[in-house]
Formats: structure tokens, C-alpha cells, sequence
């Protein structure tokens, strides 16, 4: 899974929520990236049984998304954190400031012209810290760090991932819309909902009818060749 670059950094704002359903705005471009980690948070189950472990539970819990970028533009700001902005496009912060969920997509550049296009579905930014230094002999970018908590959607999902290159539809759009799943009959199939040890006791059923069947005509076969000769033996000569 190697990566060579990144670039294209988006947000998409969640507007509603029906039914339980997470529905996303346009997303709008965020910043220039210039890294972009994931750390992961998961709980974790050990069952012990016969003096040895008998089964291990894994689940996703939440994680940190830390974003380094070239800027961070009031309007931008605002929109992350919760701030208001007044008449004359200011960023205000205050303590009521209550940060909203948005959807975070990026492109990460692998090697043979491909890309790893990624969308996190439910992040929540905090206040940054800011660095200002005076410029000396020479000169030194001090770059904004934003960091984001994410967590899992309603319906359970909590990122989606594609690796393609941009001939593809899906490379294509992918920072058009907040990506959802898609399925249909022939690409995902019914799961087999009759567990595997049923199956096998049914074809057994099947394979010790047949054979109690063949066993069966075999009996009549032998019966009825008994009787015609016991019918040829009282006849006359």
C-alpha cells in the first residue's frame, strides 16, 4: 500500500440526518495537504476457555485524524470549528463554539499513475494551535496543524477507500460526492443462510436415501426371482 503523494484535500459538511442516515452537502476544497496521519482505536475481547484462548473480538471504536496543510483561511476555519463570521468575513471565536460533524476526502499519489482516494465519514475537528515566528537569516514556513477526532456512522460505516487511476468513473467523481456504497445482485450475492454442517447433513440424507432406495430394490428383485422359481418347481413336467 505504498504512497508517494498526497493533494486533494475536501470536506463535505453533513447537513441532515434522517432516519438515521447521515446526507452530505457539496463538498469544497480545504487546503493544499501536506501530510495527513490515521491513527485507529479499537476494543478488543479475549475469551479464555480449556486453559487456552478460544476466541479473540476486535471492533472499531474512533479515531484521530491529524491534518497538516499550507493554510487554513478563516472562512474555512469558521466552517470546522463552529465559529461565526461577522459582515466583513472575520472569524469570530467564542466559547459556544460547537464544532460540526463533516466528511473528509483526499487523494494519496501511488506509483504507475495510480491513486488512493479515501473519504472519512464523520469527523470533528478541534481548536488548533497556532505558531508565529519573526523571520531572521533565513526563512521558515510555519505551517498549521488541525487535528480531528472521527467515529462511525448510524449505519455503522466509518471510512471508504478505492485505489484507481483517473480513466476510472470512480477516481473521476470521487471528490464530486461524498462516496457511498453501491451493490447489486451479481456483484454480492446472497450469503448461503444454511450453515455448512446442515448442508452436509442434508446431502447425507440425500446419498443414505438413495442408497437405502437401491438396497430396497435389490430386496424385491432378489424376492420376486425367489417366488418364480418356487412357481417353476410346481409346475408339472
Amino acid at each position: 500500500m505504498a504512497t508517494i503523494g498526497l493533494r486533494d484535500l475536501f470536506y463535505a459538511p453533513i447537513i441532515t440526518t434522517v432516519n438515521g442516515a447521515d446526507n452530505y452537502g457539496t463538498p469544497v476544497r480545504m487546503a493544499k495537504a501536506i501530510n495527513a496521519d490515521l491513527t485507529i482505536e479499537t476494543a478488543e475481547a479475549t475469551l479464555y476457555a480449556d486453559d487456552s484462548i478460544d476466541e479473540i473480538m476486535k471492533s472499531f471504536v474512533g479515531g484521530t485524524l491529524t491534518l497538516n496543510i499550507n493554510d487554513l483561511e478563516p472562512n474555512i476555519q469558521a466552517v470546522l470549528l463552529g465559529q461565526t463570521q461577522d459582515d466583513n468575513g472575520v472569524a469570530i471565536a467564542s466559547e459556544d463554539d460547537e464544532p460540526p460533524y463533516v466528511a473528509i476526502g483526499f487523494r494519496a499519489t501511488k506509483p504507475r499513475g495510480k491513486f488512493k482516494h479515501v473519504w472519512l465519514y464523520k469527523v470533528k475537528f478541534a481548536i488548533p494551535n497556532e505558531t508565529y515566528q519573526t523571520k531572521g537569516s533565513s526563512m521558515t514556513f510555519n505551517t498549521p496543524t488541525i487535528v480531528g477526532s472521527f467515529i462511525k456512522r448510524p449505519d455503522g460505516r466509518w471510512k471508504v477507500d478505492h485505489t484507481g487511476t483517473m480513466t476510472d468513473q470512480i477516481s473521476q467523481n470521487w471528490l464530486d460526492e461524498v462516496y457511498e456504497p453501491e451493490f447489486n445482485s451479481s456483484s454480492n450475492p446472497e450469503p448461503d443462510l444454511e450453515p455448512a454442517s446442515i448442508v452436509a447433513l442434508n446431502a447425507s440424507n440425500v446419498e443414505g436415501g438413495q442408497s437405502g432406495g437401491e438396497e430396497k430394490q435389490q430386496h424385491n428383485a432378489k424376492s420376486n426371482n425367489s417366488k418364480n422359481s418356487q412357481n417353476d418347481n410346481k409346475k408339472p413336467n
